[in-house]
């Protein structure tokens, strides 16, 4: 007995009015995703080689890391070079040479020497006069990752990259084909941009050697320079200040996240990834151990450390190089057990960058928010314990240390005596031009 052909057609006809909407749902998903675009900019080989100078101080116009060493501050033009200082009177800094460097971020010193990065070469300077640097030794391709950037890749045919220029992009897509790997990594919210000062190509507590602020990729270690690139921890061996020797490296991006910052705690690297806090013990200081890491949602964060204790700043902002986040927070963490480091405490913040620790004092530079400074005596009750609030001083890094803020924001590098927290006395402003 052959089935009625009637229940059949019914069911067509049933059938095609879904089947159409599918068909509708399907052709008519297009969407406008907006990022950021990362273009490599380049330099041709010999006039990077030949880029490098020393020329006498010129003004500031971009601060980006700073680092103290002695009674020097040093300033990184990002991109761009170092500006030299003798800080021995914090109320009259006094402008020494300048360090013409393409491709420059991030430094460190060891002795009287200063390392810093160029593109993708490793360069030593002499300071032992500061006035007069000298450039002592270039270590080639010590940083390969600087021909990739947030999923975009440089062809090295063309030149040296010194620089990522970022651009807003606009483009439409189909969503039933998933979400285009531009937009997943660099997405922006175009009513909300601004570019970050440290974000245009890459982005602590005392070292022997000197101290930097908490976003710095570079930090000294007793005899070894370690650098954090988005994957790796490199160790140089600095025992002959002059003369780096790369030792070897180890993944950190593995575990999870883009590496940041590196600061020193004791024996301890902590590590601060756009997805959490990596702890390393430099005991044996060639081959740093990975002891444990403490999880957070994709944010930018500084740390530092003290004591029983690493203090976390994470922020949000679709602009950050370090990836689109949802939250606006200072992280206490616990790590009296190394192993197994815990959040105590969680405080909100405005808009956070940079930290740091003396002492009591614990300073955030909490973007349009301002200057704070807590009193860290009781971690576990900081939320409660902010004694001054300085909405006026709008800055994204700070170095505290003897009593002397160094305080970075866009109008320039301010000195602050914070002898007194609740009267912070503002001493000298190097200015941006």
């Amino acid at each position: 007995m052959h089935p009625s052909p009637l229940p059949r057609l019914a069911l067509v006809l049933l059938l095609l009015p879904t089947l159409a909407l599918q068909g509708c749902f399907k052709d008519s998903c297009n969407m406008t995703y907006t990022y950021m675009k990362y273009s490599p900019v380049y330099m041709s080989p010999a006039d990077f080689l030949s880029a490098v100078k020393v020329e006498p101080p010129q003004p500031v116009t971009e601060p980006g890391k700073i680092y103290l060493q002695d009674q020097f501050l040093l300033v990184n033009e990002p991109g761009k070079g170092v500006h030299i200082f003798d800080n021995q009177n914090p109320e009259a800094p006094e402008a020494l040479a300048y360090l013409r460097v393409p491709g420059t971020y991030d430094l460190a010193m060891n002795c009287d020497k200063l390392y810093l990065d160029s593109s993708t070469d490793l360069l030593v300077f002499d300071l032992s006069n500061p006035a007069v640097p000298v450039l002592l030794r270039r270590v080639p391709n010590a940083f390969p990752h600087m021909l990739t950037y947030r999923g975009f890749t440089a062809d090295p045919n063309k030149g040296v990259v010194v620089a990522w220029e970022p651009s807003l992009e606009s483009s439409e897509y189909d969503c039933n084909e998933g979400i285009p790997w531009e937009w997943e990594l660099n997405q922006v919210d175009p009513a909300d941009l601004t570019l970050d000062n440290n974000g245009t190509a890459r982005m602590s507590n005392p070292a022997v050697a000197g101290q930097a602020g908490s976003m710095s990729r570079f930090t000294v270690l007793e005899d070894y320079l370690y650098i954090v690139t988005p994957q790796t921890l490199q160790t140089y061996d600095v025992t002959t200040c002059e003369t780096p020797i790369r030792m070897g490296e180890t993944q950190v991006g593995f575990w999870m996240g883009e590496a940041e910052m590196v600061s020193t705690l004791d024996q301890y690297l902590l590590i601060g990834t756009n997805m959490g806090m990596h702890i390393f013990d430099a005991t044996n200081p060639v081959e740093p151990q990975h002891l444990s890491r403490f999880d957070h949602v994709e944010a930018c964060d500084p740390v530092v450390g003290q004591g029983n204790y690493a203090y976390v700043t994470l922020r949000n902002g679709s602009d950050q190089p370090c990836g689109p986040n949802f939250t606006n927070q200072l992280d206490v963490v616990d790590i009296s057990q190394i192993e197994f480091p815990r959040l105590v405490v969680s405080v909100p913040m405005t808009n956070p960058h940079g930290l740091g620790i003396d002492g009591n004092l614990l300073f955030i530079a909490d973007g349009e928010a301002g200057l704070r400074i807590f009193d860290a005596s009781d971690p576990q009750q900081i939320g409660d314990a902010q004694i001054a609030h300085f909405p006026d001083m709008q800055g994204y890094d700070v170095i505290a240390s003897e009593g002397i803020l160094t305080f970075v924001g866009a109008d320039g590098i301010s000195l602050y005596d914070y002898t007194e927290p609740t009267n912070v006395r503002l001493l000298s402003t190097i200015p941006t031009e």
